[in-house]
């Protein structure tokens, strides 16, 4: 399925799998790199910030503190991820963005 990233603009990845069952990601020029998301790795995040607003956090480099982004880098996946991540958990209905920066977790 190939979808926009968190902030739009036109930029796009693909991804096959789901949060159930886990991801793997495809994206920069030509969708050349790839980044697997467990199915556990989902699930722990979810319980991590179910019912809870927060910053999505997509820099890749410094996430703020607090943020999906600082808790992915420290737990799942260094490369910051969370344009890709973000946009995966709206598109599967686990989240939705209240407003910008933000993301809505649904409680589990």
């Amino acid at each position: 399925m190939t979808l926009e990233t968190w902030g739009g603009g036109g930029e796009t990845f693909k991804y096959d799998g789901s949060v159930a069952t886990g991801t793997t990601i495809h994206y920069g020029e030509n969708f050349r790199w790839k980044a697997v998301i467990g199915a556990s790795d989902y699930a722990r995040l979810l319980r991590q910030f179910s019912g809870k607003e927060v910053a999505i956090g997509t820099s890749k480099s410094t996430p703020p503190p607090g943020s999906v982004g600082e808790w992915m880098k420290a737990n799942v996946n260094k490369s910051g991820l969370m344009s890709y991540v973000g946009a995966i958990l709206v598109k599967e209905k686990y989240a939705v963005k209240p407003r910008a920066g933000r993301i809505q977790f649904r409680a589990v």
